[in-house]
């Protein structure tokens, strides 16, 4: 079925919530004009979005003029922060833009074009392009190339008229040409004789923004270019020449209201009298909102990905008469593997295709997706010793979406979202590093809603995050394993190794903690403690107990024995909170006592060959603590007393001290990460810092 489906045949998009994104647009278009009124000697400005497949481009485009006459005056933005004489000018502009002609030119349909002497001349092949567009959209038949070659002789002027004269337009009405599919110029280094640099390299986006830059200097003629591109990288190359300067077109997703909306606007013709979506997938026990939550959770709020998904859910009902969709049933349509990669299939060249640096940038944007943690538009990331960008633009560039965050502050501030549907083909491209894996294991068992916002909570899980992937790095030789092996007879004898089917996650384990801002924080509960712990063990239902003041291993993996019969669960609990008094023993008890206790009396008892043990590290332990540990690492094993616990048959409590983990973590990383979260009042998360975050990415990078 999905092979056969065609989104547009089934279910077109209609755009909604793209105000922000006309502003910007409409704002630059301006900047154009104004600039033109100046002189001939101007930078041009053009507005420009070089984003993944799915995120509106075309349809924004397309739609960008009667969105500015649906939005009138607020369509460009600042008109409440001038003058009267400059409102004036702008309300003037804004008028006339609204009875614009739009040219929509597909540079897919770019290719060499006689006569001979210029067939492999991109101007050429760019200005042929318009007039054939031009004639094609005015119902004309297409235009021989050797007539238009000796009819304009490259002159911009005579282009502009023969454009003018073809769609009947008068020479002061503005016209807009807007440019899809910029990045086939990237495949296109064969086809055309482009300029080279002094390194001998090829830029094709130079020679085209060249030729849009002559171009702006014709009165009233305006322009926005798109297509899935090298974003970042053409940005770069042409301010180095500075013939233009490209400004970012947001193209933000859709959020939850958004869709809804889209839901009940949007009809499709499988079914009769063009019903909306929502009244065809819709019942009254699944309301328009649930669809719309769990479509935002799948796909991020991916335009594209969003109408995909539902293509194929309306090819679905309409292929069974007796359908009713419930959560249940959307989410086993859309796990399905012919259903995923389908929706996915436009996104995979980009995914599969990453370079190494765009790799390590992913690792750190995934750890910012995870963790929600938030981000300024111009906040820096390093991309190189001599280089740095802002994140917003780096985001854009890596094909991955942003939430705009509103603050109590009233600051807007985003967050990175990476769409559950992709995650498993994010996860497949990169399957070699573990890093990765690790955090888009853990990306798939949180909502897209979820928000977790304490700063003490991030810190644990970073902390035990680094602990396994140095943990697992060189297992053979690990200097982990060695202290391990000193401290645990059982660890010794068992052999243990790590096997490419051993799962781990990654646990936000408080259920409840207490209101910030009215708002309750949720992480995993009793009934997903069940599940994942069953299918660590492979095994029946174990149920471990949920108290609202109780913690559990922030990670969870498993180890084998040399022999299949031999395995051991281990849990991996970061203490990282900064009470004065340290991590107290009735803390590490309750750890202890929650975790091992039910593992040992639901499924030890019956295998005697299996073992759990409980990792318990922390940056700060209290002082009678460490003095009856001797200040050293500590293994508790079957039988023994710690306070008025005893450890269970074949289960072990270890007690890392905080040499050892400075040790095995790294005493640089861990000092900026105690840096990062020195506060004590657990305020919102974006304090951690994008460097500390790099820092962390680029060292595991260089181990893993």
């Amino acid at each position: 079925m999905s092979s056969e489906l065609e989104a547009e045949s089934v279910y077109d998009m209609v755009v909604v919530d793209r105000e922000q994104d006309v502003g910007v647009v409409t704002l630059q278009l301006f900047r154009l004009y104004t600039l033109r009124k100046l002189g001939r000697h101007f930078k041009p400005v053009i507005p420009f979005g070089p984003h993944l497949f799915g995120s509106g481009k075309t349809k924004f485009v397309q739609s960008y003029l009667e969105l500015v006459n649906n939005m009138g005056e607020s369509a460009l933005i600042g008109l409440d922060y001038v003058g009267e004489s400059e409102k004036a000018n702008r309300r003037g502009f804004l008028e006339k833009l609204k009875r614009a002609s739009l040219l929509f030119v597909d540079l897919r349909e770019l290719e060499p074009t006689g006569p001979i002497e210029e067939e492999r001349n991109l101007k050429w092949a760019v200005y042929y392009l318009l007039i054939k567009v031009a004639c094609l959209q005015s119902g004309l038949p297409q235009p021989d190339p050797d007539e238009c070659f000796k009819e304009l002789k490259l002159r911009t002027d005579a282009l502009v008229q023969k454009i003018r004269s073809i769609l009947n337009i008068p020479s002061d009405q503005y016209l807009l040409l807007a440019f899809d599919e910029v990045g086939v110029l990237d495949e296109s280094l064969d086809e055309f004789h482009f300029k080279r640099t002094n390194d001998g390299r090829v830029r094709p986006y130079n020679d085209f923004f060249g030729i849009i830059s002559q171009l702006c200097k014709e009165p009233d003629l305006f322009f926005i270019v798109v297509g899935k591109s090298e974003g970042l990288n053409i940005y770069n190359y042409v301010a180095s020449v500075s013939r233009v300067q490209l400004v970012f077109i947001p193209l933000s997703p859709l959020e939850k209201h958004s869709i809804v909306e889209h839901l009940e606007k949007s009809s499709c013709f499988l079914f009769p009298g063009s019903p909306k979506v929502s009244e065809i997938l819709c019942h009254e026990d699944f309301s328009t909102s649930e669809l719309a939550e769990l479509l935002l959770e799948l796909t991020g709020g991916v335009p594209g990905l969003l109408v995909r998904a539902i293509s194929y859910l309306l090819l679905y009902k309409s292929s069974n008469n007796n359908f009713s969709l419930s959560k249940e049933t959307f989410l086993i349509i859309m796990n399905s593997f012919l259903v995923t990669n389908y929706c996915v299939a436009p996104f995979l060249p980009r995914l599969i295709s990453l370079s190494e640096q765009r790799k390590c940038l992913l690792r750190m944007l995934t750890l910012l997706s995870l963790y929600r943690i938030r981000f300024d538009f111009d906040e820096t990331v390093q991309m190189s010793s001599n280089s740095d960008v802002f994140l917003f633009d780096l985001v854009t560039d890596m094909c991955l979406y942003r939430r705009l965050v509103i603050d109590p502050d009233h600051n807007e501030r985003y967050e990175v979202l990476i769409p559950k549907l992709l995650i498993e083909y994010i996860d497949q491209g990169l399957k070699d590093d573990r890093l990765e894996w690790l955090l888009l294991e853990t990306l798939k068992s949180q909502s897209v809603e979820f928000f977790y916002e304490s700063k003490c909570r991030i810190f644990e899980g970073l902390i035990a995050t680094l602990f396994y992937l140095h943990f697992s790095r060189h297992p053979t030789n690990s200097s982990m394993f060695s202290t391990l092996g000193q401290l645990s007879r059982v660890w010794n004898e068992m052999n243990l190794q790590f096997s490419s089917e051993s799962a781990a996650y990654y646990m936000k384990s408080i259920h409840y903690t207490r209101a910030v801002s009215g708002m309750e924080r949720m992480t995993f509960g009793s009934n997903e403690w069940e599940r994942i712990v069953e299918e660590m063990l492979e095994f029946g239902k174990i149920y471990i107990p949920f108290h609202s003041t109780s913690h559990s291993p922030d990670i969870l993996f498993k180890l084998h024995g040399r022999t299949n019969e031999k395995n051991l669960m281990v849990g991996i609990a970061c203490k990282g909170r900064w009470s004065r008094n340290g991590i107290r023993w009735n803390e590490i008890l309750e750890e202890a006592h929650k975790f091992l206790k039910p593992v040992h009396d639901q499924v030890l008892t019956s295998h005697s060959t299996w073992h759990c043990m409980l990792i318990i590290m922390s940056t700060q332990l209290a002082t009678n603590v460490s003095e009856d540990l001797n200040h050293s690492s500590r293994c508790y094993s079957s039988g023994d007393s710690v306070e008025d616990f005893v450890i269970p048959h074949n289960c072990e409590l270890v007690i890392l001290s905080e040499a050892d983990v400075e040790n095995f973590i790294g005493k640089d990383i861990l000092s900026n990460l105690r840096n990062a979260f020195k506060s004590v009042d657990n305020p919102h998360s974006r304090n951690i810092g994008i460097s500390t975050l790099q820092e962390i990415v680029l060292s595991l990078s260089k181990n893993i």
